[in-house]
């Protein structure tokens, strides 16, 4: 499985751990459908067109899971911007890479 590096905006030390990064693993088949945790965001319509909402319970159940270094319980002293970057690091493993779709063949 894909591990992904997510540097932080500063250095935290928390339960004798010392780190400035998170590493997560991709979330697996079993955890997103099995476990039915599913996508932690989602297109919802509205009267002036469909917006984004992201399900934060949803991220740290994923958070729980997928953290690979620091731990999980040491993300709780996170700062805001950090604790977004870990938050969008979720939900872009749930994206498909920019010009990853075939096109069609004739």
């Amino acid at each position: 499985m894909a591990r992904l590096i997510i540097p932080l905006g500063q250095t935290y030390t928390v339960h004798d751990k010392v780190f400035s990064e998170v590493v997560l693993r991709e979330p697996s088949y079993k955890e997103i459908f099995m476990d039915g945790l599913g996508r932690p965001q989602d297109w919802q319509p509205t009267p002036d067109g469909a917006v984004v909402v992201t399900y934060p319970s949803v991220v740290d159940a994923y958070l729980q899971k997928i953290v690979v270094e620091p731990g999980y319980e040491c993300l709780s002293g996170l700062a805001a911007l950090d604790a977004i970057k870990l938050e969008r690091a979720v939900c872009g493993f749930f994206r498909e890479p920019m010009g990853s779709e075939k096109q069609p063949t004739g």
